[in-house]
């Protein structure tokens, strides 16, 4: 009986406005973000999938499409090579990558 209720409650905080939740003093589940700060560069032309994925912006096509088609000497490389990336998402990734 209780999972029902609790499933039904996490609904209702998943549709509450962020700015209701403010006033109440409850603040929504969030969703971590990793930035250049917190997470070491990658290497695009060595890492595996697992660390590709962590990467915001990769999902699991991107990265089988990053494996598959490396060497790359630079970003331009990256965004022509790789089918679904576009050069905006990568500029947002530069400081999580190395060549």
């Amino acid at each position: 009986m209780e999972k029902p209720v609790l499933a039904v409650l996490d609904v209702a905080l998943l549709l509450t406005p962020v700015s209701a939740c403010a006033k109440k003093g409850v603040m929504p589940a969030t969703i971590p973000t990793i930035n250049a700060a917190t997470m070491a560069k990658v290497n695009i032309n060595a890492a595996i999938a697992a660390k590709l994925l962590k990467i915001p912006g990769v999902n699991t096509k991107i990265a089988a499409e990053i494996i598959k088609n490396r060497p790359y000497k630079n970003s331009t490389e990256l965004v022509r090579k790789v089918k679904g990336i576009r050069l905006k998402n990568v500029m947002k990734m530069m400081p999580l990558l190395s060549f």
